[in-house]
């Protein structure tokens, strides 16, 4: 029978061996799912005495293709960020409500102490909601004080709930640790087949304020066999356009209208003496960090970036997400730098309403980031990606 096209599912697992498939720890929802087996198709073109130019076609190597397209959900965009080196945790504090609070209340009650300034993330499923927080006291229980909302917290909690402080995650590059694989799963709504081996090539996120930020994640894996899977999704919301803060020439601006950056290693799926038509191995290079920022045209602080070649300024996109109850409220942070930025390309357009300049920075080795880029997540995943 003809088949729902919606009923298909991605689901990924971080490999320990590459290439050896595992069931997917982790479900993605995605808004493109591209996923092709690919072999070299060996053709035979022997003379043989009649006028056809091919006289036998044979299957060569093989490895796959993998094309998703995601909306940037803090808890997903992890995944992707690996391009760029391993993920440092420095983990949250995760402890429970010692009393039961009413909504409005501007402090909490909990078992362990919270770090001021942290954002929390108060009880689960629809009673969740996101908060900052101010300086505690006591000696157990701990009184901490609600900073952000400013009226206080929106619903009400019972004693025991969760109360979990966000973990830090920091991505830069380090050439001595091996870059990650993944067992990623397809179901086409017929059957499950499973992608093993595969290496991030390409990572894009895209920021727009008038719309949901995205990412597009590209892969080269083995050739896929049939498996099974169970999906289960449980998302927090995505980063929002609006959420966008750009900072660049060594203050915030509020000039930025779009912001895309292009993370690319080159990749090779090795097909060498293992006796298979799989790939021996999947191997990747070094970094390319590229960005593409529009702004609106009215002052020359970013075109003089360009005009002067200046490199010392950090160029630095950061997305939060609003604390509280509803939507949109998710607590987490996301900030990608850029330490020294190589300003290459700048254009002004006066085609449109307002004047607007078009700009491509290119991230450049340096120390602090230890790389071109890096980048740091603030989300409640308490592993490492």
């Amino acid at each position: 029978m003809t088949l729902l096209g919606r009923l298909a599912y991605v689901g990924l697992a971080k490999e320990a061996t590459q290439g050896t498939w595992l069931a997917p720890t982790y479900y993605l929802p995605c808004t493109k799912l591209d996923f092709e087996p690919v072999y070299a198709q060996l053709q035979d073109v022997s003379y043989r005495n009649n006028d056809s130019n091919l006289q036998g076609l044979y299957q060569g190597p093989g490895d796959s293709i993998v094309d998703l397209e995601f909306n940037a959900y803090p808890d997903s965009i992890g995944y992707a960020l690996r391009i760029i080196g391993p993920d440092t945790v420095t983990p949250g504090v995760t402890t429970t409500l010692s009393s039961s609070t009413i909504a409005g209340a501007t402090s909490i009650s909990t078992a362990a102490t919270i770090p001021v300034g942290s954002t929390i993330m108060i009880d689960t499923g629809n009673k969740v909601e996101y908060a900052t927080t101010g300086t505690p006291t006591g000696a157990g229980p701990y009184t901490i004080p609600i900073t952000t909302p400013a009226a206080g917290l929106t619903l009400a909690h019972t004693s025991a709930v969760a109360v979990v402080s966000q973990t830090t995650h920091t991505f830069k590059q380090n050439a001595a640790v091996a870059k990650p694989t993944y067992s990623l799963t397809q179901f086409n709504s017929f059957e499950a087949w499973g992608y093993g081996g595969c290496m991030l090539s390409d990572v894009t996120l895209k920021v727009d304020p008038k719309g949901i930020c995205t990412v597009n994640a590209k892969y080269t894996g083995w050739i896929p066999t049939v498996q099974s899977a169970t999906p289960t999704f449980s998302e927090p919301p995505p980063f929002l356009g609006w959420q966008f803060a750009m900072t660049n020439a060594g203050a915030t601006s509020t000039r930025g209208l779009s912001y895309d950056i292009a993370l690319k290693r080159p990749i090779d799926a090795i097909h060498a003496s293992n006796g298979t038509q799989q790939p021996r191995e999947v191997f990747t290079g070094v970094l390319d960090a590229d960005i593409t920022y529009k702004a609106i045209y009215e002052s020359d602080t970013d075109y003089n970036l360009y005009l002067q070649a200046l490199q010392n300024n950090p160029t630095s996109m950061t997305l939060t997400q609003p604390v509280g109850a509803g939507v949109d409220a998710g607590g987490a942070s996301l900030a990608i730098t850029t330490t020294q930025g190589g300003w290459s390309k700048a254009k002004v357009d006066v085609s449109g309403t307002y004047v607007v300049a078009d700009f491509d920075v290119n991230g450049i080795y340096n120390a602090t980031d230890t790389g071109s880029v890096q980048a740091v997540l603030k989300n409640f995943v308490v592993s490492a990606y």
